[in-house]
């Protein structure tokens, strides 16, 4: 009996470090103004960034080779079903890849979120500059607040305390 006591003990305390070393992924961007984003999503739409003003975004660059980018794709899913009566988007931009090779796969994993298509890599190329996944958030004044580099778990009470942070005061 002790012995499972135990085990809880370690349990509970790793998912305490691992909520912590989520947060320490968030870093306070300090790279200046966005680059432009002009990009067409599935449906042939183009979207531009500026689509978004008034809302918090979180902007994921992710590609389907990408092990990292389809580990966290649930949690983005799961953070914008609880953002859905704020003013807030989730947007992933591809990294290089054809429709015909995203929209499987995001079946194949069960995702459904919005993808704008960077088929050139010329946004991604002027975004990220280290490696995928890569993601930004940003205010509702377009402004960069946070980038995240590499997976993080974008559903977890911390991150999302840290977005609700920047929604828009009502």
């Amino acid at each position: 009996m002790r012995i499972h006591h135990f085990l809880a003990a370690i349990l509970a305390a790793s998912a305490l470090t691992a909520a912590a070393a989520d947060l320490s992924k968030i870093k306070e961007w300090t790279g200046g103004a966005p680059p432009p984003l002009a990009l067409k999503d599935l449906d042939g739409k183009e979207r531009q960034l500026a689509d978004y003003r008034g809302k918090v975004v979180v902007l994921n660059f992710w590609a389907t080779w990408c092990a990292p980018c389809i580990e966290e794709m649930p949690s983005f899913e799961r953070l914008a079903a609880k953002m859905a009566d704020e003013p807030f988007a989730l947007v992933t931009v591809n990294f290089g890849e054809k429709p015909a090779r995203i929209t499987p796969f995001l079946k194949k994993i069960g995702v459904d979120v919005p993808v704008l298509l960077d088929t050139d890599m010329r946004a991604s190329k002027a975004w990220v500059k280290r490696g995928l996944p890569t993601t930004f958030v940003i205010d509702a004044d377009q402004n960069i607040r946070y980038q995240v580099l590499g997976e993080l778990a974008w559903d977890a009470p911390e991150v999302e305390a840290k977005i609700r942070e920047l929604l828009p005061k009502q």
